[in-house]
């Protein structure tokens, strides 16, 4: 953190040759001087001979700097001789020149083949030194993978795998965290020990893989459970309108199932779109809002009462009963909810299943709000047993 903030620092500093507003920057004469560069893509082609600075999407050196580098940027690539320290912050940074200095990496890619610099401290996902180093040497990754000589300590904390190359020598110790035993060949040396801490604390792949067919069973469990409470509450709550909705799809022509589930289906995909339509203008943005919400409510409603519409069927062909409870609405859910594990065939259930309810739905809404029937036309009698 306190290199970041010593890089926006001293960039807004003009100490030497700065560019900037500009989408590439390409330097074509040697610097005695500091030299900034910000720009959307950066190339340093000539020597610097004092620190090189150099902010971009992509930052390219292929030229000698006689100071400090500090390159920020999507993608790195310092091909060119750093005398002093090299600070390096990207989504991909390779290094493929001597780094006379220290050398500290922030990246999601890091592959270092020639820095063999004095110290290292590297922070990525795949982090791979092939250069070895002079002194101590710091990674923090998922994938670890060294190579060269090292002639000081090496700390190593990988969420995954150590890797050593054949013939690589650490003159030091080897102090390693990782999910599982590194891969050292037997013509890999380290003189000072191979100390290994990780499997205290560090899952291994086995018991990662575990944990994640864990979660992924919970999550199942959760949502089956709770699509079996709003189930059973809604049939619970409102039998008179569950069975309304029940009798609109199970007792009505084939005819008017098919065109309940058109309905639905049009419904549903058309309202995004109204939606979309209506936020895009400042007087229909309120109505948009409302619209959406309406319609994320018809969603869990629908789906709610494709598993009640599931149990009323089942009710009435199995027990012969005319009327749909609250144990019919969740046992209808468990099932839905069962078939739709089955690959393919249970998503197309589960569809037509939601389309055929919010259908069903819409009509019983629109049938409310805006035709006028009589006290007793439609109504369902209901004994709880």
């Amino acid at each position: 953190m306190k290199r970041i903030v010593v890089l926006f620092a001293v960039l807004l500093v003009p100490i030497g040759a700065f560019a900037a507003a500009q989408n590439t920057v390409t330097t074509t004469a040697s610097s005695d001087q500091n030299v900034y560069l910000v720009s959307g893509s950066v190339t340093v082609a000539t020597s610097t001979l004092g620190d090189l600075t150099a902010i971009g999407g992509s930052v390219t050196t292929s030229s000698f700097v006689g100071g400090d580098a500090l390159l920020a940027g999507g993608s790195i690539l310092l091909q060119g001789r750093v005398v002093g320290d090299a600070r390096l912050v990207g989504g991909q940074v390779t290094v493929s020149a001597p780094v006379g200095g220290d050398l500290a990496v922030a990246a999601a890619s890091i592959e270092d083949t020639a820095a063999h610099a004095r110290r290292i401290f590297a922070v990525g996902g795949t982090v791979r030194l092939e250069s070895g180093s002079r002194g101590a040497v710091t990674v923090y990754g998922n994938d670890v993978y060294l190579s060269g000589t090292f002639d000081g300590n090496v700390h190593i904390s990988a969420l995954n795998t150590l890797t050593l190359a054949p013939h690589t020598v650490i003159h030091g110790t080897l102090r390693y965290e990782a999910s599982e035993v590194a891969l050292i060949p037997d013509s890999a040396s380290v003189d000072g020990g191979v100390t290994y801490t990780g499997a205290s604390f560090l899952p291994t792949s086995q018991e990662a893989a575990a944990f994640a067919l864990a979660g992924i069973g919970i999550f199942f469990l959760v949502r089956i459970l709770g699509a079996l409470i709003i189930a059973g509450l809604l049939a619970g709550l409102f039998p008179v309108f569950t069975n309304r909705v029940a009798n609109d799809v199970l007792k009505k022509s084939a005819r008017h199932v098919l065109l309940l589930l058109l309905l639905g289906f049009g419904v549903l995909v058309a309202t995004p779109v109204l939606i979309i339509l209506l936020a895009l203008t400042f007087v229909g943005l309120g109505i948009a809002f409302i619209l959406g919400a309406a319609y994320a409510l018809l969603i869990i409603l629908a789906i709610a009462y494709a598993g009640i519409i599931s149990g009323a069927a089942l009710s009435r062909a199995l027990m012969k009963r005319p009327y749909t409870t609250w144990r019919d609405a969740i046992f209808g859910m468990l099932v839905l909810m069962l078939v739709g594990i089955i690959p393919f065939v249970g998503g197309i259930v589960t569809i037509l299943l939601t389309c055929l309810a919010a259908g069903a739905l819409v009509s019983l809404f629109y049938t409310a709000a805006f035709t006028r029937t009589d006290a007793g036309e439609g109504s369902v009698t209901y004994t709880n047993k």
